[in-house]
Order: C-alpha cells, then structure tokens, then sequence
C-alpha cells in the first residue's frame, strides 16, 4: 500500500509578546537567511535563521501576507514554526508612520559609512518598513 501524502500541515508563528498565527496551510514561503525557501506538506526537516521580509503562506485560494524580522523556522514534515523577533500582519500596519520611518531610515544611511556600527540597525530598519509598505499596498 502506498503512502498517502499529506495535503496540508500546521503553520505557528509566535514572537515574544504572542502567538500571531496557528492554522492549517498548503504551502509556506519563508524568508530565509540567504533566500526564500518554499515549504509544501511533508517537507524534509531543516532549521533555518530568517531575515527582514514577508511570509507568505496560502490555505485554500487565500494567500496571506505577514512581516517578519529576524527569526528562526523549524520545517518537520507535518508543521512548520517560526519563531520571530517581530511579525506584524497587514491590518496592524500604520502606512503613514512606516513610510516616514522608510523616509528617516533613508535620510540617516545616506550620512552613514557601511564600517560605521549603527549602519546595520539603519538598513535593518529600512528593510522593515519596506517590507510593511509592499504588505500594506497588497492588502488594500
């Protein structure tokens, strides 16, 4: 008798302060340290170090969309769970406070060598409220 492959697999994201996401999905795209990795049922297990970027991840027709900064996925066959340092979904996003963080993010790298310490948190929070624009402009 042959295996029966799963169709679906429990997706949890969860930051320090809550729980953000607990539901059955078809497929995961995660945004990965070194580049998106796409996850369906019954994936090999791997454990992965995420980026600044969104989260997409679809249950039936649905695609949704969350921000994630910085974090760690655990892939196992049957669920996947990102551990974030920040997740902020597209109805939690404030455009008009995200685009003037773009615009000051923009303004203090211009000032900013690459060497100098704070470039890092600079281009961090520039990829951020990038990333939280593109979300934004997808949900309306």
């Amino acid at each position: 008798m042959a295996d029966v492959l799963p169709t679906k697999f429990r997706l949890t994201v969860v930051t320090r302060e809550r729980k953000i996401i607990d539901t059955d999905v078809e497929e995961v795209l995660l945004p990965a340290y070194d580049g998106e990795i796409g996850v369906l049922p019954g994936h090999t297990p791997l454990l992965t170090t995420l980026r600044i970027g969104v989260m997409r991840y679809r249950a039936g027709n649905a695609v949704e969309r969350i921000v994630l900064s910085w974090g760690f996925a655990e892939v196992l066959p049957d669920r996947v769970i990102v551990l974030a340092e920040r997740g902020v979904l597209p109805s939690e996003i404030d455009y008009t406070a995200v685009e003037a963080e773009r615009a000051a993010a923009e303004k203090e790298l211009a000032y900013l060598s690459s060497q100098d310490p704070e470039f890092a948190i600079v281009e961090g929070r520039l990829e951020e409220s990038v990333a939280l624009i593109s979300v934004h402009r997808d949900f309306l």
